[in-house]
């Protein structure tokens, strides 16, 4: 970071007004770079997006991603300790209501990333091999696990044959045999990539089964693995990526296969939903 920080500086001179107040806010404030949106960090900077990626570009990077994973690893540098160590920092500085205030804006521009990012074709793509799925595996590893979870809970009503592996299994991969041409694999995966999704991605498209992934870049290792790529903003002044991007893509994958659905899926949900009742699972008013 320290080497981007000097050509930052040497580069101050020669830079025309808008890129170097767009190189003065990351000077200032580099850790900012980690955890805040090129969109979010481009506006505290009073200029456009597109500059953000040709002040990149004027550093040598190919990407703003790139440009960001410079500052994103030495801030986690010291892995999650590193984030949590930054995080207290922040609290010192600017106390709980500084940490409340940049929760909530992280959280607000990881949803735009992913929206911006993950792509209304994409997601449509994505949602189109669900629906017609003949077996659906959904997989995550850590708080990714209870992520797939939560879309079989969302799902199950639309996707019958959505499957999520037991989380405390040792391979994932066993869970799946007979995998083949019409299944889909969704894979759920962010900074650090957990080997296990990677070995799972690689046995999907050697089953001739499609895969679907959510993971934070379109740098990831999953990237070469998938059909679809999905790529959610998961920054956080948190120790642990934000999962917030990664909610709003599954609800939203979800309601698309609804919003395709055939007569048969309204009845699915309208008979689970009459059970619920009859059994009394809801307060009525």
């Amino acid at each position: 970071m320290e080497e981007v920080l000097s050509r930052l500086k040497e580069l101050l001179a020669e830079l025309p007004p808008h890129l170097r107040r767009a190189a003065g806010r990351v000077l200032d404030r580099p850790q900012d770079v980690a955890v805040t949106s090129m969109r979010a960090l481009a506006a505290s900077a009073g200029v456009t997006p597109p500059t953000m990626l040709r002040l990149a570009r004027r550093a040598g990077f190919a990407s703003y991603e790139s440009f960001r994973a410079v500052f994103r690893a030495a801030v986690t540098g010291g892995g999650f300790r590193g984030k949590a160590e930054s995080l207290q920092r922040l609290g010192e500085s600017g106390g709980d209501k500084g940490i409340v205030g940049r929760m909530g804006l992280a959280g607000r521009d990881n949803i735009g990333m992913s929206f911006s990012e993950a792509g209304g074709a994409d997601m449509v793509r994505a949602a189109k091999l669900l629906r017609h799925a003949r077996r659906t595996y959904a997989l995550g590893v850590g708080a990714l696990h209870w992520m797939s979870c939560y879309l079989q809970y969302l799902g199950r009503t639309v996707l019958p044959e959505l499957r999520v592996p037991p989380a405390n299994r040792s391979s994932a991969v066993e869970e799946m045999v007979g995998l083949g041409k019409g299944d889909v694999v969704l894979i759920l995966s962010v900074v650090p990539y957990a080997v296990q999704m990677l070995k799972v991605a690689e046995f999907a498209r050697a089953s001739g089964a499609s895969v679907i992934a959510v993971s934070d870049s379109r740098g990831s290792p999953l990237a070469a693995l998938s059909d679809v790529l999905l790529v959610a903003g998961t920054a956080s002044p948190q120790f642990y990526p934000s999962m917030v991007g990664i909610v709003a893509i599954v609800e939203t994958l979800i309601a698309l296969v609804v919003a395709r659905g055939e007569d048969a899926t309204l009845a699915r949900i309208a008979v689970i939903d009459r059970h619920r009742r009859v059994e009394g699972g809801y307060l009525e008013s």
